[in-house]
């Protein structure tokens, strides 16, 4: 049986908690940085072929559909599901990978993103967290 998320959250230690709202503000600032790179999907190479709309119908679709997926899965780190943060840390691994080039390139933003991902994964497997997912 699930718990309320706010009685979740009262439950849960400080540091999965943390995990918690940095997942969040990954999600935040991803968004943030999508948005602000989006109008060079617009006017980019694509434009003027017939396939323009469909990239940037799949680009918005998937920083909508990968930033909910995020969220979703934070709720569950956070009543406790241990699926959720391996899950979690996979989706973590795959960010960083994609964000290499943020950091080659000194993207403020992606280097943003890098380190709240970094934070919020070892904050999700610390000891002081393992109580909370093994009473799920």
């Amino acid at each position: 049986m699930s718990q309320p998320l706010s009685a979740a959250a009262r439950t849960a230690p400080t540091v999965v908690t943390a995990s918690f709202w940095l997942w969040i503000a990954s999600t935040v600032v991803s968004l943030i940085a999508f948005a602000l790179m989006a109008p060079g999907l617009f006017a980019g190479p694509t434009s003027g072929t017939p396939y323009a709309a469909g990239v940037v119908a799949g680009a918005v679709g998937g920083a909508l559909i990968g930033a909910a997926l995020r969220v979703f899965l934070a709720v569950f780190l956070l009543k406790g599901a241990n699926w959720a943060r391996i899950v979690l840390t996979v989706i973590g691994a795959v960010v960083l990978l994609s964000l290499i080039s943020s950091l080659l390139t000194g993207d403020v933003l992606g280097i943003l993103v890098v380190l709240i991902v970094i934070a919020a994964g070892v904050l999700m497997w610390l000891p002081a967290a393992r109580p909370h997912f093994r009473r799920a």
